[in-house]
């Protein structure tokens, strides 16, 4: 049997839809199957298990902020070039995965081992050099003096809360929320981006 890129493609977004909302563990693969129209012999055809669909989808996510990443990280710019960048990455990431912070946060407490091990190194050695980056730039005086992981959890913060509301809200009022919420989120970028300018400029 030849696998159909377009039978592949609706697995995957429709396990995406499954997976945002209710996690690794709360999701069932006959959902899935359900979600994408298909039978459940055929999504196991498509993807032997869960697991493998999970991972399948989660990496496709961490893979797009990696290679943002990569290419902010090989272009020298001060860090608040770089961290207004890193903004546009992570806001533009998740508005179109609107439901990944809660998915992340069940994943992380689901199952911490699983989540540590699908995050890519190079995510990880991103952040320590940008934390080296914010100590000697605030040891130059070119930035103001600052504990790099409170600067980057206050950043994160910012960008993470509206979209963990957003399942609420857009309950509450679908209509009138939901494209407010797009030109919301655009003036975000500008918002945290002058938070980030206002707290380290000397």
């Amino acid at each position: 049997m030849v696998k159909d890129t377009s039978t592949e493609q609706r697995i995957i977004e429709a396990a995406r839809r499954v997976f945002m909302q209710k996690g690794m563990a709360g999701a069932r693969m006959q959902e899935i199957a359900d979600e994408a129209g298909i039978n459940k012999a055929l999504l196991h055809y498509y993807f032997r298990s869960k697991e493998k669909l999970f991972e399948h989808i989660f990496g496709e996510v961490i893979a797009r902020i990696s290679m943002g990443l990569k290419s902010i990280f090989e272009k020298e710019m001060g860090v608040l070039e770089r961290l207004t960048s890193i903004v546009d990455i992570y806001v533009d990431t998740l508005m179109e995965n609107r439901y990944l912070p809660l998915f992340v946060l069940n994943e992380m407490n689901q199952n911490p081992e699983r989540f540590s091990s699908l995050l890519q190194e190079n995510i990880i050695e991103h952040m320590k050099k940008l934390f080296i980056e914010i100590r000697q730039e605030a040891e130059s005086g070119q930035i103001r003096e600052t504990n790099p992981a409170h600067l980057l959890l206050n950043i994160l913060g910012l960008i993470i809360f509206p979209f963990a509301t957003y399942p609420v809200m857009q309950k509450v009022a679908p209509e009138e929320f939901r494209p407010f919420f797009n030109n919301f989120l655009e003036e975000r970028k500008h918002e945290v981006k002058q938070f980030i300018i206002n707290a380290l400029t000397p």
